[in-house]
């Protein structure tokens, strides 16, 4: 296990518990890692990506009345955020939903 130091740009910092990239832990214990962005600016890219999929699903010829995006987050090895794998391949659950549409 290795912990990451992500500074705030208000001040202070946010410890994130995090694994390297084959899942297993450093000998003799956890290792700590600076972060070289602030989890805003990191925060950042993922808000960019949940904006991308919004924006194509809601310029839909007839636009979901409801989305939900959800995908999970880590932080690698290197201290920087990334989209959570599932079986190898990143995910994104996207669930969209029609109330009241005209089917013609």
């Amino acid at each position: 296990m290795s912990l990451v130091k992500m500074p705030l740009e208000g001040g202070g910092e946010l410890l994130v518990e995090s694994v390297d990239g084959q899942g297993s832990i450093p000998v003799g214990g956890s290792r700590v890692v600076q972060a070289s962005e602030t989890v805003q600016k990191a925060m950042g890219s993922i808000r960019s990506a949940a904006e991308a999929v919004l924006g194509e699903l809601r310029a839909m010829e007839k636009p979901p009345s409801k989305v939900n995006v959800q995908f999970g987050i880590k932080v690698t090895g290197e201290a920087n955020l990334a989209v959570a794998k599932s079986a190898g391949e990143a995910n994104f659950n996207v669930t969209i939903e029609w109330n009241g549409v005209d089917e013609s």
